[in-house]
């Protein structure tokens, strides 16, 4: 057996209706599945993340509350000063921030920080490869 890819991540939300609001704008794409409990967005590369809140079953084995800086997703884009511009301009209608502008980092990425209005950390970078996938780090 061998593991090929991460295909998707799902994170916990106590307000399904909000986040996604939230990733639609910035995205500028529709879920491929909505409704109260959950949303999935599926990006051009194939890769799913969603959200869910935790209810039923599921709410004995996941928390909606809890701290979140823990950890960070990474999602790569195009153009990284447009993104950074566009999640300004949505902390206007959503409660979202980043920890600054964007950085070049030696590896040859330029990235930033965005945190969500769930508080999910979230890398958004721009990769200097075709397909947005760093294979070795000359």
């Amino acid at each position: 057996m061998s593991f090929l890819a991460n295909s998707h991540t799902v994170i916990t939300t106590d307000d399904v209706c909000l986040i996604t609001n939230f990733w639609r704008s910035l995205l500028t794409i529709e879920p491929h599945f909505e409704n109260k409990g959950f949303s999935e967005f599926i990006l051009p590369s194939g890769f799913r993340f969603a959200f869910f809140l935790p209810t039923g079953t599921a709410g004995k084995h996941f928390s909606s509350s809890g701290n979140r800086d823990h950890i960070s997703l990474g999602l790569t884009v195009n153009n990284i000063d447009k993104v950074y511009q566009e999640v300004l301009a949505l902390s206007n209608t959503f409660e979202c921030s980043t920890a600054g502008a964007p950085k070049e980092h030696p590896w040859g990425e330029k990235s930033f920080l965005l945190i969500d209005p769930d508080g999910n950390r979230w890398e958004i970078t721009e990769s200097p490869t075709p397909d947005g996938i760093l294979l070795n780090h000359e």
